[in-house]
């Protein structure tokens, strides 16, 4: 019996997340090497960035994989409702920061200490993206408010 669409697309989906994940793996390998070879202060702290990102990418990754093979996304409106407040407050304080942030860049005139700024921002405007994914997840659990 020949496999359906969505099974193939499941199928290639895991493929694709599973060489990802060996990508990461050797980035994380890598950037640990690369660490071990320098004392440089900014070498040290790029790499350990794209290590610690690569070590959370590979987590997210095998979450995907996990949720298309062996365990479903479940999420209930009451689950969610438990801990809105929380998000919502949570969600306050990433705003927040991304004021400051935008603040602490338009002030820097140092190239090195403005880019990691830059950074800093990007990944906490990455955390407000997020939680706006998710409020839109919560919007579709609840189809009337």
């Amino acid at each position: 019996m020949a496999e359906s669409k969505g099974t193939q697309r499941v199928d290639n989906m895991v493929k694709l997340l599973k060489k990802w994940q060996n990508i990461e793996r050797q980035a994380i390998s890598d950037t640990a090497e690369i660490m071990e070879k320098t004392d440089n202060a900014l070498v040290r702290q790029i790499m350990e960035i794209i290590r610690n990102d690569s070590v959370q990418h590979h987590r997210v990754q095998q979450f995907l994989i996990d949720s298309l093979t062996t365990s479903p996304v479940k999420l209930t409106p009451e689950e969610l409702g438990e801990v809105w407040d929380a998000i919502e407050a949570h969600d306050e304080h990433e705003k927040e920061v991304i004021e400051i942030a935008k603040e602490l860049k338009e002030e820097c005139r140092f190239f090195v200490q403005r880019s990691l700024i830059e950074y800093l921002l990007v990944d906490e405007q990455k955390h407000d993206t997020i939680l706006e994914q998710l409020n839109e997840f919560k919007k579709n659990l609840y189809p009337y408010g």
